[in-house]
């Protein structure tokens, strides 16, 4: 264990074996730090935060403070991180009041000046690129990537292997293995991502793409395509796409534009 001796370490901080602490970091009380990780220089932990095994906390990063929540009254709050997870310089992530914390998944990558809110929830393997900002109760399932200066209103779900590409905003759920771009808009399967996913068989590709085909391209309402993909495909993949659906949203689903984002900045005949 190596502390450095700036650092600000609260009598009841529990610390794991391993555990690198950096100079003017802050644990408050009751925070839990697992086995390996490292708290860089200035990062603060605060109250009701535990952190996983090999996390990485770097320069004025800030995770468990108060809720942006004007329902707040002081009541306690909590944050988990699960294992090796890294949280880049000036990211924030709040904490959760009540049976929920915020959580924050394994191997989770939260780059410079990302946020995280109260009460949201990240799957294993999410990435936040620089800036990416999550409203409270956002959920973000395994896998998925959002992409530089994104935005995501509250309540919005965002689906595994989902691809969020940068400068967009989202106050819509977006289903998995799909691309999103621009305001509350969808494009195209994430092809690179299902190719590159290890959780996918070859088999779990072919009906993805061709489940695609019905969802977006037969003209179908959704709650007919939906039965289809029940009837016609019997992988898991296709499955929890259908559990996508069906689940209930606050938000509603964002809409298919084909064409890409070059089509979405195309000027219409009205403007």
């Amino acid at each position: 264990m190596s502390i450095h001796p700036s650092a600000i370490i609260a009598a009841g901080a529990e610390l794991g074996s391993g555990v690198e602490i950096g100079p003017y970091a802050i644990l408050e009380e009751g925070v839990r730090v697992g086995d390996g990780c490292r708290i860089r220089a200035r990062a603060q932990l605060c109250r009701g935060t535990t952190l996983g095994r090999n996390c990485d906390v770097h320069m004025n990063a800030v995770i468990g403070h108060l809720p942006q929540d004007f329902s707040h009254k002081g009541e306690p709050i909590a944050t988990v991180l699960g294992d090796d997870v890294t949280v880049r310089e000036n990211a924030t992530i709040h904490g959760s009041v009540g049976q929920t914390p915020t959580l924050v998944g394994d191997n989770c990558y939260l780059m410079v000046g990302s946020h995280v809110a109260h009460n949201c929830k990240l799957g294993r393997g999410v990435l936040l690129a620089n800036g990416a900002l999550l409203a409270g109760h956002v959920s973000i399932e395994d896998g998925a990537i959002v992409s530089g200066n994104v935005v995501i209103h509250q309540f919005v779900r965002v689906g595994r292997l989902a691809m969020l590409s940068g400068g967009s905003r989202f106050g819509m759920d977006i289903p998995p293995y799909l691309i999103a771009d621009g305001v509350n808009a969808i494009t195209t399967l994430n092809k690179v991502g299902l190719r590159r996913a290890p959780s996918l068989t070859e088999d779990d590709r072919r009906e993805i793409k061709a489940a695609y085909k019905v969802l977006y391209r037969s003209g179908l309402q959704l709650k007919d395509a939906l039965e289809r993909l029940r009837q016609e495909f019997k992988g898991p993949a296709v499955a929890h796409w259908v559990e996508f659906f069906t689940a209930p949203s606050r938000r509603g689903f964002c809409r298919h534009h084909a064409g890409g984002r070059r089509a979405l900045a195309a000027p219409s005949e009205e403007d």
